[in-house]
């Protein structure tokens, strides 16, 4: 059966069937107070999202019109079906359990934290509120449609110099994004774009500098044998560097950089999500390293707040498809913070094919840094 989605509706989902050969009355029901369910790792790879987005979903919400027999108004329900939308979704909304079209993965009071391509992307196509009229419409306008809760952080954390921003310029990179999200979505409530969110911008910078320089270390370390593919006699060996190179330079095996550098290492023909996120190249310079870590980064945030605010709607929102796979593939669960540890758990079997799970579970305990 293939249907159709209302595109302009966030909480009010129309499905509708196709006409029927028959001439007989296409079933079609109507929910409000909708929620999708994240989407997957497959679901992203086959997705075409710089076109007409066709993609599965899956949700719940309330009936509130339905020709559908024995289907009541009123009635609390889930729904299976397909998206067949004239929207592109270049922005990713990468939410826990997945992933989602970036308006699509917006709920209740949801804080949004855009990354410097997201931010652009939105002044690039609105100004306003309003799409400027060469623009092909795309999921991401309709976060003009409400006061949404956007954090620039990200913007700001990320500099422009492929390195980790000066503390002289922080307040300049933070004054570029509000005055281009104010200009985009002047409906928006921006959140910690103060004072207060400088001094949380420069905390998180010396508190991430030196795992940033140990992960840098690593990476520079494993250039070189893994910047080209990887042929399969000689995916054993490349394997026991990256988890060698893990221990010498004191980066924790439970660590995105040491998964996506494994991944790199198996995913047949280098096609890897992960080695795109890292870029490994013949000239890996350290702005290379430093994009790489900062996407990494960006995902570690992501997680602590899942942990520290477990009843919070946060998204981060991506352009990189990249990463987003990344994190699809992840499957990353169970967030904790102990005294500012964060531990969580994976399920990587798509970052890993043809590894067992014994096998990566063994690679990624087995931690013999400090």
């Amino acid at each position: 059966m293939t249907q159709s989605i209302d595109d302009r509706s966030r909480s009010m989902l129309r499905v509708r069937e196709e006409a029927r050969p028959d001439g007989s009355l296409a079933r079609e029901i109507e929910f409000s107070d909708v929620v999708f369910d994240p989407l997957g790792y497959a679901e992203l790879h086959e997705a075409i999202l710089h076109g007409p987005l066709h993609i599965p979903l899956h949700g719940r919400g309330k009936v509130v019109s339905s020709n559908i027999k024995g289907v009541e108004v009123g009635q609390d329900g889930r729904f299976t079906t397909k998206l067949e939308s004239r929207f592109t979704s270049k922005s990713i909304g990468l939410v826990r359990g997945g992933w989602l079209p970036s308006a699509m993965a917006l709920k209740d009071n949801s804080i949004v934290f855009p990354d410097r391509c997201v931010v652009a992307e939105l002044n690039n196509r609105l100004r306003g509120g309003l799409s400027k009229p060469d623009a092909d419409p795309d999921f991401i306008d309709l976060f003009a449609d409400s006061a949404i809760r956007i954090n620039p952080l990200l913007f700001v954390l990320e500099g422009d110099r492929g390195q980790n921003p000066e503390p002289e310029t922080i307040e300049g990179h933070l004054h570029e994004a509000v005055s281009k999200l104010r200009s985009a979505l002047p409906k928006a409530i921006l959140v910690a774009s103060d004072a207060q969110g400088l001094k949380g911008v420069l905390g998180l910078i010396q508190d991430t500098q030196p795992g940033m320089a140990r992960k840098h270390d690593f990476l520079t370390r494993l250039n070189s044998k893994l910047k080209s593919p990887i042929g399969r006699r000689d995916v054993q060996a490349r394997w026991d560097d990256v988890l060698a190179a893990a221990d010498a330079s004191g980066v924790t095996r439970t660590s995105l950089a040491v998964v996506a550098a494994l991944s790199t290492v198996v995913v047949p023909g280098g096609k890897s999500p992960a080695r795109r996120l890292l870029k490994f190249d013949n000239r890996y310079s350290q702005a290379d390293t430093y994009n790489a870590l900062s996407d990494l980064r960006a995902l570690e945030l992501l997680m602590h707040i899942f942990a520290l605010f477990p009843n919070e709607h946060v998204m981060l929102c991506t352009a990189d498809k990249s990463m987003a796979l990344f994190w699809a593939g992840l499957q990353a669960s169970n967030f904790t913070s102990v005294h500012g540890r964060l531990s969580f758990d994976v399920a990587p079997q798509d970052l890993l094919p043809g590894v067992s799970e014994r096998q990566w579970k063994q690679a990624l305990t087995a931690d013999v840094a400090s």
